[in-house]
């Protein structure tokens, strides 16, 4: 398959998972009066959901066998489904808080939701390292799906802003969910899998995680994975709050701030990709880790939008270094195991960074103790030093461990 091709397929998945993830707390919390405790404490069970499904889905198709191969039978029956509550998600019916059934309606499609998504995300991720086998290669699709994911974040994080302001939430939902089913569903149509691999017995479940856990370099990966997904969703998830709060923003406005991230991530994925094999990517994951937790920690110098396009400028350079180079040290490990296991090493790896994103309820959680944010009825005294704090610490202290977690890689990757 062509790297463009491959990347459509990341373009259409990003759009309707980025808008779920980084608008859901803004929408249920400061637009439809979730209690922050009550959000906290599906966050946490959502991400536990979210952490065991992964291993799970990406164990069953590493040993599916059919004439269309390993993962494109899941993919295409989960494709409707997982488009269809994301419009849900974004489509209560009116009257469920008076009612009393906000929470119930919420937690049951955002569990919905996540289970169809684990299920498109783990085996479109588990295909690169068997579509794609040199470096060469890799640091060429890998580039291309950041390029084309940078696309899908522009719309789905930096549009949307200006959608749901205009259109509301519902509108943006229709939208996005049509988009993203119907590019993933031409990016499926063109796939075709590696016939030899359905030669290969069936991998047992317990071998297998237990060979996964055995393998050094999957397990320092995971690590700086883990705590760089975290840092991640924590920019991604407090930006409408820090234009709201920290900046005084109008809403439309958080658009400018995600689009001066993506839109450098855009020529930096091309780059990166140079420097990913002039330096090998373990260098290379290890210096952009670095640079985007530094660049994290200026955010909270900005008092007006130009300022804090400047400083977002300089975090997607960084962020797309990330990307490139994360995607070609895992490739690199899971090289180390010849079971052709990539399901599970990505299900894994899912598991894990998700668990880890249990935490997010806790962060909104140290928000209150420390600032005494509640939601957007009771934002406390002071919210936008509360989400300075969200925005540049709390990130940029990950990302600096996430850099010593990549220092200890064992591999070169070149």
């Amino acid at each position: 398959m062509k790297p463009w091709r491959y990347g459509l397929g990341m373009l259409a998945l990003t759009i309707p998972s980025e808008a779920f993830g980084t608008f859901l707390s803004y929408f249920y919390l400061d637009r439809l009066g979730l209690p922050v405790a009550a959000f906290a404490f599906w966050r946490t069970l959502y991400a536990l959901w979210d952490a065991v499904n992964d291993p799970l889905f990406g164990y069953l198709s590493d040993r599916t066998r059919t004439r269309l191969g390993r993962r494109k039978p899941w993919m295409l029956v989960s494709l409707p489904f997982w488009a269809l509550l994301f419009f849900a998600v974004y489509t209560p019916p009116v009257g469920l808080r008076e009612a009393g059934l906000l929470f119930a309606y919420f937690a049951l499609v955002t569990f919905l939701y996540e289970g169809f998504g684990s299920i498109l995300w783990t085996n479109y991720s588990a295909l690169l390292p068997e579509l794609y086998k040199s470096l060469r290669d890799r640091a060429q699709a890998s580039a291309a799906k950041l390029a084309f994911q940078v696309g899908g974040l522009l719309i789905g994080i930096g549009l949307a802003p200006w959608v749901y302001a205009t259109y509301g939430f519902s509108t943006m939902a229709l939208a996005f969910a049509a988009l993203g089913g119907g590019l993933f569903l031409f990016f499926l149509l063109g796939l075709k899998e590696d016939p030899q691999v359905q030669n290969l017995p069936p991998p047992p479940l317990f071998p297998s995680l237990l060979a996964a856990w055995q393998n050094a370099a999957f397990r320092v990966f995971l690590l700086g994975s883990i705590l760089y997904t975290f840092a991640r969703s924590l920019l991604q998830t407090g930006m409408p709050f820090y234009a709201k709060y920290s900046l005084n923003l109008p809403e439309a406005t958080t658009t400018y701030l995600f689009a001066s991230v993506f839109l450098m991530a855009f020529p930096g994925a091309f780059l990166w990709e140079r420097l990913a094999r002039r330096w090998g990517g373990r260098r290379a994951w290890g210096y952009a880790l670095l640079l985007m937790g530094l660049f994290s920690l200026l955010l909270l110098l900005p008092q007006s939008l130009p300022q804090a396009v400047l400083v977002g400028v300089l975090v997607g350079l960084a962020f797309a270094g990330a990307q490139v180079s994360g995607d070609l040290v895992l490739a690199a490990a899971i090289d180390q195991d010849p079971g052709r296991r990539e399901g599970l090493y990505y299900g894994v790896t899912g598991f894990l960074t998700r668990l880890s994103l249990a935490l997010m309820g806790l962060s909104f959680l140290l928000l209150f103790w420390l600032f005494g944010y509640q939601s957007g009825e009771n934002p406390g005294p002071n919210p936008g030093l509360a989400f300075r704090f969200y925005m540049g610490v709390l990130p940029a202290f990950l990302l600096f461990l996430a850099h010593l977690a990549a220092r200890r890689f064992p591999l070169e990757v070149k």
